[in-house]
């Protein structure tokens, strides 16, 4: 698979201007695999040499665990990461279609973050209409705080800024989110807070900016 990818990109067939973002998408799967799989050697070399016992050493159900708004990339960027860490032998989480039509994370998908090795969250422009992609993210964050998981964060044409401090559309919509699923207003704002404190601070790790699929 990435050897055929390679060869997408080398092809200069491809490089006609409706081409450019196809490129890019691609440029960052790859550079995407290779992170997940420098991330994976760094750990079992750490835990081959380490003198612990096992037992003290995480124990990881998946590699990677895909946190992103299905309505805006599941069947176009994310299914393409999909397929190429899967087909790199890289264990991948990615939800049920029909789970995200549900109105509560259910307790197998907060499970499956939990035992997680990596967290690759796809910001998109439509991403805080989504109470589940926003209440995932901060079990998420959550993990990196507690357990060390991993995150990596692809700014999925939306600019990076604009998820740190929730500009424009991006922040209304956090808002409306927020406000059409929790009643009670000590509730809402008290959510809001945590959902802005978690968007600020995984837009923040070192990632993949959205200006390179435009």
């Amino acid at each position: 698979m990435i050897e055929s990818t390679w060869s997408l990109l080398n092809d200069p067939h491809l490089l006609h201007t409706h081409h450019i973002s196809f490129l890019c998408s691609y440029t960052v799967l790859l550079s995407l695999l290779a992170s997940v799989d420098s991330i994976k050697i760094k750990t079992q070399l750490t835990m081959y040499s380490s003198s612990s016992s096992s037992s003290t050493n995480p124990q990881y159900l998946h590699d990677v665990f895909i946190n992103f708004r299905g309505e805006d990339v599941r069947r176009t960027f994310v299914s393409h990461l999909y397929a190429v860490l899967s087909n790199a032998g890289i264990n991948t989480f990615l939800d049920n279609e029909k789970l995200e039509k549900g109105e509560e994370i259910g307790h197998e998908l907060l499970q499956a973050i939990s035992v997680s090795h990596i967290s690759i969250i796809v910001f998109s422009k439509n991403y805080t209409e989504s109470s589940w992609c926003l209440n995932e993210l901060e079990k998420i964050m959550e993990c990196r705080r507690l357990n060390g998981q991993v995150v990596l964060p692809v700014f999925y044409d939306v600019d990076p800024s604009v998820v740190r401090h929730q500009k424009g559309d991006f922040g209304k919509a956090l808002e409306v989110a927020a406000k059409s699923r929790y009643i009670i207003e000590e509730v809402m704002v008290k959510v809001l807070s945590k959902w802005r404190k978690v968007l600020t601070e995984a837009s923040n790790l070192s990632g993949w900016d959205g200006s390179a699929f435009r």
